[in-house]
């Protein structure tokens, strides 16, 4: 069945070399219609894109999105030890009324000029802002120092403790603005008068090109007042998601070119043609292009983890390519005929080449089914772009080969590498126990190795030390004790079920009890709610007693005071409970912090709410927990995707080599680069993050590509001559050369992203440049050694 596959992949190679240009212009044709949507492909970096729409994490974070607004905030925050001087709150009136009128999307603006400053003068509840009127005196500015730092609502909120920090704190529309347009007066009159329209399309929840325009215009307005001198830290998952999507797309891209300019240079050092240079290029980037394409076409966006998709698909392209070209230019050097050349490398590698791309394609698949939606899209797109690559390789390669004008030129760089191999061969064949030994105590080493390494999820971290969005946040957490917000919903499925005076006493109580948490990782820095307004109501409503800052015992008096506040005309009840005061929401702020740590004190909130809450049903959604949900979803589909992987790459293995012992046997040399790995990562102290937990689907491309390769041309060898010695030499003087040359040269491109600047960009072009290494060794010394001991043993047929 071999020879069969084998003489019609020779038979391809003779009809391509006879019709080019038709191969061209069809692939072309079929290409044309993904690339044009090229342009139309979008980025995502929220936190919620790594979910799926039907998770029910999701469903409950997007309900609570449309019940009170986005939870994600912006801090700005200003370090000053003269922020209660007339000086001072006059550039903090300008500062906050330039946010309020430049930058789009807002939905509220809060900070120490406008916060709610809830008092009692008379009988009457006052609750105007803490600047209005603005101070005209030092001592007016005293008086205002005194109650801001007194009031519990304001502390760690708009001022810290010390009174050296404030922030402002800036929350944006959940929804997104596309397709609507600006209302003038006389809209805004007759709004609410028209017939009603139902539409039963979802809105559209905030996008993330309309957070960049947020961002970068907050980021506009602290560099022009730190030019006036303020010590200016702007911090919050909306910046720091922002920064990272800018930094990570400007180092990906950045060292996508290097490592294509390497690559392109390498490759003409081996093989003296430009042809042989900008070929694989030509493979690689319409493969690239295709895939981006069709993610365009069926919607969904680039994210941050199939980020590593371009690197997954130049890591198999070049491997490919670099085969075909490898066996054609040493057989058209030695013979001069270009169609014969082309007509035996498909013939003695193009069934190879297929096998490879086919697992490949089928191992990447496996993670398709994955409950993180991104890592979903990379197992469908990455593993479409693999065999998108295998047809690029099979008919587009030869028929440009086929147009071109060669001549034979044996070059020295192929003579010296054939010297090389020949000496490479004879290791595992004189060291047959010493490879094997050695492999294993490496291979156990790593898997003790591998139990030590460190759980992470911490995009922060990705930042260097230096990086202002690290430090904003840092000093941020550190001044203001917090970030981040954890938020609880608490549905009492009734009207008016928190105007109970019991209710809310426990809503107090586990205020309280929740504020005075710390583990060894963090702790909780504020939580507000309805209880925070119901007791500053209830004293302003007692001569601002501070004695009386506390819960009223009877229901009559708690749905007197809050109507009242109602009345007083702030809006602030909308943001902590319901219209019909059925459901209660509970912001609860804290240090941002590695998702693994968070863990702790995310269950000890679950658990404190249920026990308080147990008539109550309870949600508890926002950022911190859609981070923990998705890296916990992202930890447990990537067992089950790799387990999955295994299975189905030992199955091909299997069928590819004709054997069930061969087959098992082959997927030793294509773990053990992975596992390998693993001890790198213990020795430099790399996490296993969301970035690094992907790496195992290039290495498994890659090692799989070399292992079908090596152990294909070895029994073609090896039954042809029945001497193991001698088929490891002749698969190393043909194949063998191709692994080399094509690991030299990613490994080279993937070590180029050492002097990337983000971390985790870093971490991921020395794990992949790495096992990449790893694959060959084990490819060239542990295959042939394992193929060695079957050969004695019978086991080759």
């Amino acid at each position: 069945m071999h020879k069969k596959l084998e003489q019609w992949m020779g038979q391809l190679g003779g009809l391509l070399h006879d019709n080019p240009i038709k191969t061209i212009i069809v692939v072309i044709l079929l290409l044309a219609f993904p690339i044009s949507h090229v342009p139309q492909i979008k980025m995502d970096t929220s936190t919620e894109g790594f979910m799926h729409d039907d998770d029910p994490v999701l469903i409950t974070y997007n309900e609570f999105r449309e019940q009170f607004g986005r939870d994600e905030r912006i801090g700005f925050a200003i370090k000053s030890d003269n922020i209660f001087t007339l000086e001072f709150l006059t550039t903090l009136k300008e500062l906050h009324k330039e946010i309020e009128n430049r930058v789009p999307y807002l939905e509220d603006v809060t900070s120490l000029y406008n916060v709610r400053n809830t008092r009692g003068e008379g009988d009457k509840l006052i609750t105007d802002d803490l600047l209005e009127p603005f101070p005209t005196t030092q001592a007016e500015v005293d008086a205002i120092k005194q109650r801001a730092l007194e009031s519990n609502f304001y502390r760690n909120l708009l001022i810290n403790q010390k009174g050296d920090m404030t922030s402002i704190l800036i929350e944006t529309d959940a929804y997104s603005h596309k397709g609507k347009t600006e209302t003038n007066e006389l809209d805004a009159l007759t709004d609410g008068f028209e017939e009603e329209t139902t539409s039963s399309t979802p809105k559209e929840f905030l996008t993330d090109k309309e957070n960049a325009q947020i961002v970068s215009t907050v980021l506009e307005i602290a560099d022009k007042y730190r030019k006036k001198g303020l010590e200016i830290y702007v911090a919050g998952s909306p910046t720091v998601n922002h920064a990272l999507k800018q930094q990570m797309k400007s180092d990906m891209q950045k060292f996508m070119r290097i490592t294509f300019i390497l690559i392109l240079i390498f490759l003409f050092i081996i093989f003296r043609r430009l042809s042989a240079v900008f070929y694989p290029l030509i493979v690689i980037i319409l493969s690239l292009l295709t895939t981006v394409g069709t993610m365009a076409w069926l919607g969904v966006a680039f994210k941050l983890p199939t980020q590593i998709v371009p690197s997954l698909l130049l890591a198999v392209s070049i491997g490919a390519t670099v085969h075909v070209l490898s066996v054609f230019f040493d057989r058209f050097n030695n013979t001069g005929d270009r169609r014969e050349a082309i007509v035996y490398t498909l013939g003695h590698s193009g069934l190879a080449i297929a096998m490879t791309s086919v697992t490949t394609a089928i191992g990447i698949a496996s993670f398709s089914g994955s409950e993180v939606a991104p890592i979903s899209d990379l197992g469908k797109f990455a593993s479409l772009g693999v065999m998108v690559s295998l047809v690029m390789t099979l008919t587009l390669l030869p028929a440009l080969l086929s147009i071109t004008k060669l001549k034979a030129k044996p070059t020295k760089v192929s003579h010296r590498l054939d010297g090389v191999m020949k000496k490479l061969a004879t290791i595992p064949v004189n060291h047959t126990k010493k490879v094997l030994l050695g492999s294993l105590a490496l291979v156990t080493i790593s898997i003790i190795a591998a139990t030590q390494i460190k759980l992470s999820h911490n995009p922060l971290t990705w930042f260097q030390p230096d990086n202002t969005n690290r430090i904003a946040t840092e000093v941020i957490d550190q001044k203001m004790n917090g970030s981040v917000t954890i938020e609880v919903v608490l549905d009492t499925g009734k009207e008016n079920g928190w105007i109970d005076p019991t209710k809310l006493e426990k809503l107090n109580s586990y205020s309280n009890e929740l504020e005075q948490y710390v583990d060894e990782f963090t702790h909780i820095g504020k939580v507000v709610s309805l209880a925070t307004i119901v007791k500053e109501t209830n004293q302003a409503l007692h001569a601002n007693d501070s004695n009386h800052y506390t819960i009223p015992k009877e229901q009559n008096l708690v749905s007197q005071e809050l109507l009242l506040f109602e009345n007083s005309g702030s809006d602030d009840l909308e943001d902590v409970v319901d219209s019909q005061f059925s459901k209660a929401r509970v912001t609860i702020k804290l240090p941002w912090n590695d998702t693994i740590e968070a863990r702790k004190v995310l269950e000890h909130i679950k658990a404190k709410t249920a026990q308080t809450f147990n008539d109550e049903k309870v949600e508890v959604t926002g950022m911190v927990p859609l981070l923990t949900n998705t890296f916990s979803n992202a930890i447990h589909s990537s067992v089950v995707s790799y387990f999955i992987a295994f299975v189905a790459i030992s199955f091909m293995m299997m069928l590819i080599l004709g054997s069930v012992r061969i087959g098992l046997l082959s997927m030793i040399p294509n773990l053990a680069p992975i596992i390998v790995g693993l001890l790198l990562m213990y020795v430099v102290k790399i996490p296993l993050d969301m970035f690094t937990l992907l790496i195992g689907s290039i290495a498994i491309g890659l090692a799989v590509d070399d292992t079908i390769h090596f152990t294909h041309n070895f029994r073609r060898y090896y039954l042809q001559s029945g001497d193991s010695a001698k088929a490891i030499e002749q698969t190393f003087l043909t194949t063998g050369k191709a692994m080399v040359i094509t690991t030299i040269v990613l490994s080279l491109g993937f070590f180029a992203y050492l002097a990337a600047y983000m971390i985790s960009v870093q971490n991921f072009g020395l794990l992949t440049a790495s096992v990449i290494i790893f694959a060959l060794l084990s490819d060239l010394l542990l295959a042939p050694a394992l193929m060695i001991v079957a050969a004695k043993r019978g086991w080759i047929k």
